[in-house]
């Protein structure tokens, strides 16, 4: 069941890394009394972010204008998450009952607003690359493709294993 979660966690990421990449500003604590899963996502989304700006060392100007990107992006990103809110707690519930059935009819119902959060974080990813220097974008372009073939890669274990 947990390969379900982490194969939903890894499609979300793989499409936005970017989204919640820190561009090089230090992480911020987790909320008081957050679920230990919770700050274990929100830890792998970083590790995504920062490894898309591995190699890359932003300027003044660089890190102000990925800043921007990401607050332009933050309320239509926390509006979708709160959307997505109800059929994750279900999902959840259905994954400690063990009732796969459920889990499959949930993936199928949240189909919308999975391609839409993909488009959301695609542009984010876009207006993000068009806020580094042009020396940098190779750089970015590379590590997306290198970190999309690593969560790709780790969601077919997953399936793989439940297969």
């Amino acid at each position: 069941m947990t390969h379900i979660r982490s194969a939903l966690v890894a499609a979300l990421v793989t499409l936005g890394g970017a989204a919640i990449a820190g561009a090089q500003a230090p992480a911020q604590a987790p909320a008081q009394g957050t679920h230990q899963h919770a700050r274990g996502q929100r830890k792998f989304g970083r590790q995504l972010g920062k490894q898309l700006f591995k190699g890359i060392q932003l300027s003044d100007a660089e890190k102000a204008n990925v800043k921007a990107v990401r607050e332009k992006y933050a309320p239509q990103m926390k509006a979708l998450r709160a959307q997505f809110k109800p059929q994750m707690q279900q999902a959840r519930q259905a994954r400690q009952r063990g009732d796969t059935a459920a889990l499959k009819s949930m993936w199928s119902q949240t189909s919308a607003q999975r391609d839409q959060m993909k488009k959301l974080l695609e542009s984010e990813r876009n207006d993000i690359r068009n806020a580094l220097a042009p020396e940098h974008r190779a750089q970015f372009d590379a590590n997306v493709t290198r970190t999309e073939q690593r969560v790709a890669k780790r969601a077919s274990k997953a399936w793989a294993k439940r297969g």
